[in-house]
């Protein structure tokens, strides 16, 4: 056997993106509370760099009391529900939750809002359950406990009788849970012993404070004749290079290097803010009806066709869309509130977010029980022609009865 050495050429094709072009890109995927914490970090780091925040930025002395709730839950949102449709719901879920962790509203209350399913929205909540510490996200004291019990290995039919049960020991004593469960004391301590080795408010380790709203990226004002975007001067950092500073700066030298990086940094944020203003201007014009009268007027629109009017990729169009808001006559709605399909087997005009209103203002409105039928041809006098099918589709999905069931209540 001989050994010897054997060089091969190869070509490949690809395609590498420079550092301005990757730090623009993930600038779309920051809304401006975000962007305003990033530009804080670099500003501290580099001495050329000159930053001016915004009104509504925090104060540094809040940060120091330890990550906030939301602040935490919106870090893990992504790992627990990577798809961007969901991601929708899971902040609605997020917004529910009190201090101590829990899930306020009801599931039906969430999914009415959102105009998706019941079973959609508890879908998406048992994914943000997996969240650290176990127990965020329950709806009571009982599946709290459950969730962290769970996370050991599986809840045994004695303990999970005392859950069952496990409001009647603090009105009874554990003579009344004894009578409940069927177990006798001797078997219920060690149990109860175990719960109280559990946390009970799961959210109490973040740091308290006032509630944090969602603050618009974008603001959509009526101007001129017509609806106008523009970007939300109270919550936009604003930053520039010091060229006195910078000027100065040999070549070769650590303050040349900061001035490169500084200039790196506010062409990614000039391109960022440009196209979230194309993007608004899109949103103005072809939802004016959606701004002006609500969802029963949103129409047909995709993140391709926007991707494709202002000359972006349509990944980069959804980054912006995941995370931005906006200030709308409505209140602060997710910029992913003015997309939404084409009814299907309908006539093309309407979106399936527009059938959906339309349909529980039809029924909240009702003296007399529609069948889908009736439906159907009280939508096509609003001017959107749908089949019964189509109506018996989306009443289901948005977690209304049929008629019969509406008529016996």
């Amino acid at each position: 056997m001989k050994l010897g050495h054997e060089t091969t050429l190869r070509q490949t094709t690809g395609l590498k993106l420079g550092l301005e072009a990757r730090r623009a890109i993930g600038f779309l995927s920051l809304t401006n509370s975000d962007l305003t914490e990033l530009l804080r970090e670099a500003a501290s780091d580099n001495p050329v760099l000159r930053l001016r925040l915004p009104p509504m930025a925090e104060a540094p002395e809040a940060e120091a009391q330890g990550p906030s709730l939301s602040a935490h839950v919106l870090a893990q949102l992504p790992h627990l529900v990577p798809r961007a449709a969901d991601q929708t719901v899971a902040l609605a879920l997020a917004e529910a939750l009190d201090a101590a962790g829990f899930v306020t509203a009801p599931l039906e209350q969430i999914a009415a809002r959102l105009g998706c399913s019941v079973p959609r929205v508890t879908q998406v909540l048992s994914a943000l359950q997996r969240i650290e510490p176990r127990g965020l996200f329950a709806r009571s004291l009982t599946e709290c406990l459950a969730l962290q019990l769970a996370e050991t290995g599986p809840v045994g039919a004695e303990m999970q009788r005392v859950l069952d049960h496990l409001p009647v020991l603090a009105e009874g004593g554990m003579a009344a849970l004894a009578a409940q469960t069927g177990l006798s004391a001797a078997r219920l301590t060690p149990h109860l012993a175990q719960l109280r080795g559990l946390d009970p408010r799961p959210a109490a380790q973040f740091a308290q404070g006032p509630a944090r709203t969602r603050v618009p990226d974008l603001i959509f004002a009526f101007e001129a004749g017509g609806w106008q975007a523009r970007l939300n001067p109270e919550t936009l950092p604003q930053a520039w290079l010091d060229t006195a500073l910078a000027g100065a700066a040999p070549r070769g030298s650590a303050l040349s290097q900061s001035r490169q990086q500084a200039r790196l940094l506010l062409r990614a944020l000039e391109k960022r803010n440009r196209a979230l203003l194309l993007l608004g201007a899109v949103l103005a014009r072809t939802q004016a009806g959606f701004l002006t009268r609500g969802v029963a007027a949103l129409q047909p629109l995709t993140m391709r066709q926007v991707a494709q009017e202002i000359g972006m990729h349509e990944s980069s169009v959804g980054r912006m869309v995941n995370s931005g808001s906006a200030a709308t006559p409505a209140g602060t709605v997710a910029l992913r509130a003015f997309f939404g399909g084409r009814a299907s087997r309908g006539d093309g005009t309407a979106s399936a977010a527009a059938v959906t209103a339309q349909l529980r203002a039809l029924i909240a409105a009702e003296t007399a029980v529609l069948s889908d039928a009736s439906l159907s041809e009280a939508l096509g006098a609003a001017g959107m022609r749908v089949s019964r099918r189509v109506v018996a589709k989306y009443r289901a999905q948005a977690g209304i009865p049929p008629a019969h069931l509406r008529r016996r209540r």
